[in-house]
């Protein structure tokens, strides 16, 4: 319980806004065939399966840092690296659905 307190404010925050951004991607989803969007859609979603990692981590009921490569914990490293990039490239398909001719 001690790295959830830790956690406090922030998590919760987190997790209530984080919950409406995936019930609103998850109904936008639905309506959508832009790839660009299910990108964007899937970069929320995502993020909000970090912060209930997180939450769990701080439970202790899973480790992130179970898994590591060269010292890296690997579940960590592709939450790190794969929000970011999926908004990048939902965002860079976006500008060139915008840019066609």
């Amino acid at each position: 319980m001690e790295g959830l307190a830790g956690l406090g404010w922030e998590l919760l925050l987190r997790m209530g806004f984080g919950f409406v951004a995936a019930v609103a991607g998850i109904a936008l989803w639905a309506h959508t065939r832009e790839p660009a969007w299910i990108l964007v859609i899937a970069a929320t979603l995502l993020g909000y399966v970090e912060v209930l990692f997180r939450f769990l981590d701080a439970l202790g009921i899973v480790s992130l840092d179970g898994w590591t490569w060269q010292g890296l914990p690997v579940v960590r490293l592709a939450f790190a690296v794969g929000v970011p990039l999926l908004y990048a490239l939902g965002l860079w398909g976006a500008i060139r659905s915008i840019r066609k001719p």
